[in-house]
């Protein structure tokens, strides 16, 4: 009877500490080139205030996106943008340019969830630093942070559509009215198209930690 406990203790220990195959967990980060087009407007907070044209720009730059599992991903990337709104027949009283222009730094970061091989949806939050512009009024630099929303479609395996919108969240341009601090402002949004290219993926391998059976079995 010692003999069989003996047996069976030796054998569960030999069951737990016996040598786990090594599973390799992949990593992987696509990062690649993106350009689009865009269309930027400015939504006043108040219809007395003269509701700009919109304005037609580009956005160009570079992504990178960590696969977190085959459902779920994290997209960023760092790109310059050309916003900005038309004057229309709205006076002005600042410069005699025929548009508003903001150029900027974009920073995004959104979750991906992957619908199938082709479709995604992301949302997340943009980061915009405004580096310069022809309108006085706007703070140089200035930061903005807006909430954003993606949808994507891969054409081939690296080559990947996609049409977006941000909306601002802080005020973009704020205008003083005689009401005690009940002044106007603007927000800024911008929709538009952009295409990406998977330039590279890189692959990342670890293997879990063997477990060594213990050298008295």
């Amino acid at each position: 009877m010692f003999v069989k406990k003996l047996y069976i203790t030796k054998a569960l220990l030999l069951f737990l500490g016996i040598y786990s195959s090594p599973t390799p967990l992949n990593a992987q980060v696509h990062i690649g080139p993106e350009i689009g087009a865009a269309i930027s407007a400015v939504v006043p907070s108040n219809i007395k205030i003269p509701n700009y044209a919109q304005r037609i720009g580009f956005r160009a730059g570079a992504f990178a996106e960590l696969e977190l599992n085959s459902l779920f991903a994290l997209r960023s990337g760092v790109f310059y943008s050309l916003r900005g709104f038309h004057f229309g027949d709205v006076p002005n009283a600042y410069n005699t340019d025929k548009f508003w222009d903001l150029h900027g730094l974009n920073i995004p970061l959104m979750l991906v969830f992957k619908l199938n091989q082709q479709i995604q949806v992301a949302a997340g939050v943009e980061m915009n630093t405004i580096l310069g512009s022809n309108l006085p009024l706007v703070n140089i630099p200035g930061v903005q942070v807006g909430i954003r929303g993606e949808c994507g479609f891969h054409i081939t395996e690296q080559l990947r559509v996609a049409a977006y919108y941000m909306h601002g969240l802080n005020k973009l341009l704020e205008i003083k009215t005689r009401r005690p601090g009940q002044n106007d402002f603007y927000n800024n949004i911008l929709a538009g198209i952009s295409m990406s290219y998977v330039l590279k993926t890189l692959r990342k391998k670890e293997k879990i930690p063997i477990e060594v059976c213990p050298p008295f079995l």
